[in-house]
């Protein structure tokens, strides 16, 4: 038969108790920031990389349109499709851009503003210099892109690392709340040196 828990063995039940909650209510708390990171992190990959990939291509669609236009000897003045390349370029503003990204966007912006498309030579000299800006723009997104899946790895390698810590620590704990049950008398009578 169980012996009945006396006072001391009741408190220290009751801590062991609290820790375990406190280690429960700790971890789960790191892990909704850590997921709070992955969430941003997989929100930022689509909007601010994919999506922007999607405005690098159609906007290298139309310079590409354009040079074959002026090669092919087609009138370019005005160009019909300039409303569609400012609604472009002023969506990609409106991502979240890197210093570098901001600095080639502001370039490409001030690009596709000065082209003049009357003379064949200057024009295409411009246009491919708006395809190196638009490649420095892409090179941005895969920098970008790879930067958030390895901060997202490392989230979610940290958050492993605490689950198995707190597996673990829930696992002592059990031990120690099944050692404090089943043989309080023999663990907690006092030593007497005769």
């Amino acid at each position: 038969m169980i012996a009945k828990l006396t006072v001391k063995q009741r408190i220290l039940v009751g801590l062991v108790l609290s820790v375990a909650f406190l280690l429960v209510l700790g971890s789960n708390l790191m892990d909704r920031r850590h997921f709070s990171t992955i969430e941003q992190s997989v929100k930022s990959i689509y909007v601010d990389r994919i999506v922007v990939q999607d405005y690098i291509y159609q906007l290298q669609n139309h310079a590409h349109k354009m040079a074959l236009d002026l090669i092919r000897g087609q009138q370019l003045e005005p160009y019909h499709e300039q409303d569609r390349i400012d609604a472009l370029l002023r969506d990609f503003a409106q991502t979240q851009l890197t210093r570098e990204e901001a600095r080639l966007l502001g370039q490409l912006r001030q690009q596709f503003s000065t082209l003049e498309l009357r003379d064949r030579e200057p024009t295409l000299a411009q246009l491919q210099r708006i395809g190196q800006t638009l490649d420095g723009l892409e090179q941005i997104q895969l920098d970008q892109g790879n930067r958030l899946t390895e901060l997202s790895e490392k989230t979610l390698g940290v958050n492993r690392m605490l689950s198995n810590l707190e597996v673990v620590f829930l696992v002592i704990i059990a031990i120690c709340i099944m050692l404090l049950i089943f043989y309080p008398v023999k663990i907690f009578q006092p030593i007497h040196w005769n």
